[in-house]
């Protein structure tokens, strides 16, 4: 009820303080700041733990949130604007950030990764290092034939020396590259292979790794015995390779086998980051 002398208004028992909703009570545009916590532009209200914070200051409302409600397409409850960052989530620990979160929540964690609320408070990641990447298919296109070398001499970067009568020799290695990148914003960091092994001579492993990265104990395709033919799907990764000290090629890999053995490549996809 209101006190008509002091003009002050009582809460009663059916009246509690809330730090899940908060009003408004000056024009401006609400700005989101860390996760359940907005900020107001325009001319700033009184902070308090529980209230909007005001944008541009450091704001510690403890446990305390506040819950945009409302809105719509053409008068959005979050609008955001400018040039700046509008919208900075500082990292939260994993083990800080509850395995259920309200729906539409928003956290970032130290190593970048964006958490959101989903559908009944289910947790979900919704950008990570390998989703943030672009997968795009590309018209299959063969970069190499051991058996027919020179067909394919543009896509050998150094190592052909290693190729005695179609076969890549045990022990040596071939750089090339990938030689498909279309022109965009994106470059590619990594290719999708399928590499083929045939004329085997003996049982041995091919190794698919970075150009300019250390060659990996690991097998990319492997075989057991003399005149075999088997092929892999691979995810390679790229690197640079510096044929051209003024223009180093950034698209390139390597392929390293411990039994000679003719070498087929195939590249049918690239993951692409933005540049």
């Amino acid at each position: 009820m209101r006190d008509h002398g002091t003009g002050k208004r009582d809460m009663n028992t059916d009246e509690t303080p809330s730090t899940n909703r908060r009003t408004v009570i000056r024009a401006g545009v609400a700005v989101g700041v860390g996760v359940g916590a907005t900020a107001l532009a325009g001319t700033p209200a009184e902070a308090a733990p529980g209230a909007p914070v005001i944008g541009g200051q450091l704001n510690d409302a403890g446990e305390a949130e506040t819950v945009l409600v409302g809105g719509s397409s053409a008068n959005p409850t979050l609008a955001l604007a400018g040039t700046d960052p509008m919208l900075r989530l500082f990292p939260t620990p994993d083990d800080a950030i509850p395995a259920e979160l309200p729906t539409g929540s928003l956290a970032v964690t130290p190593t970048a990764e964006l958490v959101v609320g989903g559908r009944d408070g289910r947790r979900a990641y919704v950008n990570t290092s390998r989703w943030a990447n672009r997968i795009v298919a590309v018209p299959p296109v063969r970069l190499l034939d051991t058996r027919a070398l020179a067909s394919y001499s543009a896509n050998v970067l150094a190592g052909a020396d290693g190729v005695v009568s179609g076969r890549l020799q045990a022990g040596r290695t071939l750089y090339l590259t990938v030689g498909v990148v279309p022109a965009s914003r994106y470059e590619p960091i990594g290719a999708y292979l399928n590499i083929t092994v045939a004329n085997t001579v003996s049982g041995g492993v091919l190794t698919a790794f970075a150009a300019g990265a250390a060659r990996p104990d690991t097998s990319s395709v492997n075989w057991w015995g003399p005149n075999q033919i088997l092929s892999n799907l691979v995810e390679v990764p790229l690197g640079s390779y510096e044929r051209d000290a003024a223009d180093p090629d950034t698209a390139a890999f390597a392929l390293h086998v411990r039994a000679a053995a003719s070498v087929v490549v195939d590249v049918s996809a690239l993951i692409l980051t933005r540049r």
